[in-house]
């Protein structure tokens, strides 16, 4: 895929505090597009699910991965650092009738699993947030000989370019974040690996990635709510200055198109490895 597949625009230190996402979870729930199916699809296939394992599911989020992934598996382990993410993930499980889901506060670096008992290690928006070697060295341990890992994420409405409206999007992205209310937690745009050329270098076997998009139609509204799930625009992050930021982007894309109509193409993408074969638990490649 030509276009950047980070979901890490705020890959400095700042995204990495443990509060980094704090606030959010209200917006990452309305505003966040969800996974589609087809990608859903193709992870399972992918890892070669059996239909009766573990899923393992790092930066859960509000369970955005975990729960239309959870009829696949026995059981899942959610883990997310931040408390309000997974109280909006048991929220989400019980309106969806999941009951299948282990809820974990904490860091992925540190959560226990026991080697060789899960069969899906998931990432979703979350992998650049992580300790890598530590993350993928738990992972390689963590997997049974099957098992597979994947990372998974979206390229965000103001990295893409193709409709008018996003440019527009991406000038008051650049204006608010660059030189403005985040000026103070700068971000890393340089170029970086893919997940699956990361997992590539780790030892992962038959890595591939896929890209897919959906339609999606935006609004003003669902924009600002989308600028409220990162941790560089959240509500947090622009304190008394949001309502400044709202009445910009409002000004900026009605300017665009006043029907407050905005197409688009989201586009998504995952990345698969499976377990090395020549890999004990516990140890290192061998």
């Amino acid at each position: 895929m030509a276009t950047d597949r980070r979901d890490d625009v705020t890959a400095g230190p700042f995204n990495l505090r443990a509060d980094a996402y704090a606030g959010t979870a209200d917006a990452y729930v309305r505003f966040r597009v969800p996974y589609p199916t087809d990608l859903l699809e193709r992870v399972r296939w992918r890892a070669r699910l059996s239909g009766a394992g573990r899923l393992l599911d790092l930066g859960c989020g509000p369970g955005r991965v975990a729960l239309p992934l959870a009829p696949l598996f026995r059981e899942v382990w959610a883990v997310d650092r931040e408390p309000e993410m997974i109280a909006a993930g048991r929220a989400a499980a019980a309106r969806r009738g999941v009951a299948n889901v282990r809820w974990i506060v904490g860091r992925a670096e540190d959560v226990a699993v026991p080697d060789g008992s899960i069969e899906l290690v998931t990432m979703g928006e979350s992998f650049h947030r992580f300790d890598q070697p530590v993350v993928l060295r738990k992972v390689l341990a963590c997997l049974q000989p099957s098992g597979s890992v994947a990372a998974l994420g979206s390229v965000h409405p103001w990295q893409d370019s193709r409709e008018p409206w996003q440019r527009w999007f991406k000038e008051v992205w650049d204006r608010w974040v660059l030189a403005g209310a985040a000026a103070a937690h700068p971000a890393a745009h340089q170029p970086v690996l893919t997940s699956g050329q990361i997992f590539a270098r780790a030892g992962f076997e038959d890595v591939t990635e896929d890209a897919f998009d959906m339609p999606h139609v935006w609004t003003v509204e669902s924009l600002i709510g989308y600028a409220y799930s990162t941790s560089v625009l959240s509500r947090k992050a622009l304190g008394e200055q949001a309502g400044m930021f709202e009445a910009d982007l409002r000004r900026t894309l009605l300017a665009c198109d006043p029907r407050n109509v905005y197409p688009a193409r989201v586009q998504f993408w995952c990345a698969v490895g499976r377990r090395p074969r020549r890999h004990r638990p516990g140890g290192e490649l061998l």
